[in-house]
């Protein structure tokens, strides 16, 4: 199993290893309004565990520079965890 710990809410959150990460709609305080890239309301900065994560794929680079991010950030509705714990915050 993989770990996402959301610093807002202050707590871990188990998902399977090689999930997509819209696994934690509901179980935390990141939303996840169109769950297509669109919105932007799931994009969070990654703390620690960038290497867990798989590469944006082509849809999230698309939804990610839409939204002027920086190097450290992601749209969780788009991005696989592939292992091990990443730590992220909105």
């Amino acid at each position: 199993m993989a770990e996402v710990e959301v610093k807002n809410d202050g707590k871990t959150i188990e998902v399977a290893d090689n999930s997509l990460l819209t696994e934690l709609d509901g179980k935390c305080s990141i939303l996840f309004a169109c769950k297509a890239g669109a919105c932007g309301s799931c994009k969070v900065k990654v703390l620690e565990g960038m290497k867990n994560l798989e590469e944006p794929s082509e849809e999230e680079k698309a939804g990610l520079a839409t939204f002027g991010t920086g190097d450290n950030e992601r749209l969780l509705c788009l991005c696989k965890i592939k292992s091990g714990k990443v730590v992220v915050e909105y």
